[in-house]
């Protein structure tokens, strides 16, 4: 019996991890956002990468993977943000399966320069569900870490290819 519920579970394991990708908790203007932000992280994510010196083949490869399938959570309305003045996002689930992004606090603090700064969340986020690899004092700025100069990469090349722009709020909060 013990083996049964052990196999399911792996079962049920194996099939969440490759599921498709979901945006979750946004309001369908702000998952329009999120769906074109992480579009944008996907499709130039090879770019991406090799703006970001130092990444391992390893990283790279599991970056790839989870790039495409890693759930988004907007929770503007959740502890998890609204607990946290200065954080923008988190990866969060198990099985590194999700990241939480606080889009309302983007969209409040960037203002017309949102939409790059969700991108580079996102990636950074992603960075995190990836193990890539992050500096000591992570949490106190980019600190030569490669978690927050992935995100600046991503940044960067919006802002260069003229994305950048305000967001509408997330009408889930």
């Amino acid at each position: 019996m013990k083996k049964a519920i052990l196999v399911g579970f792996l079962l049920a394991l194996t099939f969440n991890v490759h599921a498709k990708q979901r945006i979750k908790h946004c309001g369908s203007s702000a998952k329009s956002e999120v769906r074109e932000a992480l579009n944008f992280v996907k499709n130039n994510l090879e770019t991406i990468m090799s703006d970001t010196s130092g990444m391992t083949s390893k990283e790279k490869k599991k970056l790839r993977k989870k790039a495409k399938n890693v759930n988004i959570k907007c929770m503007d309305h959740k502890p998890v943000c609204k607990n946290h003045s200065d954080r923008g996002g988190v990866s969060r689930h198990m099985f590194n399966s999700a990241v939480v992004i606080c889009y309302n606090r983007i969209r409040s603090v960037m203002g017309n320069n949102a939409f790059c700064a969700l991108a580079d969340t996102i990636i950074h986020e992603f960075g995190h569900t990836a193990n890539v690899k992050k500096a000591r004092n992570h949490n106190d700025g980019p600190n030569n870490d490669k978690v927050y100069r992935l995100g600046d990469a991503a940044e960067d090349l919006c802002n260069s290819m003229g994305l950048d722009g305000s967001i509408p709020r997330n009408s889930n909060d």
